[in-house]
């Protein structure tokens, strides 16, 4: 409407991407559980039959026999020092619930 003031700022389709484009997809380090399949930008619902297979393959069998799901890895920005490992540290100092 003409009445309406223009809104201040406007913003759609907010895709999680991680930095190098590629999804997180694998196990979480430090959980025997915990898996992830997400981050696959606007390629999401392309991508989605073959991360099932790839994630059923990882969770059935141990490993995703399709794909090699290393350079996917969920813990692939973290330090080295700092991949696997239960609850959440502030340097060295342990905070938040610990497992």
């Amino acid at each position: 409407s003409l009445l309406k003031p223009a809104p201040e700022h406007v913003g759609a389709c907010i895709r999680p991407c991680p930095p190098d484009a590629l999804p997180f997809m694998g196990q979480i380090a430090g959980f025997s559980n915990a898996f992830i399949s997400a981050g696959h930008n606007c390629w999401g619902i392309l991508w989605g039959p073959v991360s099932g297979l790839l994630m059923a393959e990882l969770i059935l069998d141990g490993q995703a026999k399709t794909v090699d799901l290393a350079p996917f890895s969920p813990d692939r920005f973290l330090p080295r020092a700092k991949r696997g490992g239960k609850g959440r540290k502030m340097g060295d100092k342990p905070v938040g619930e610990q497992w």
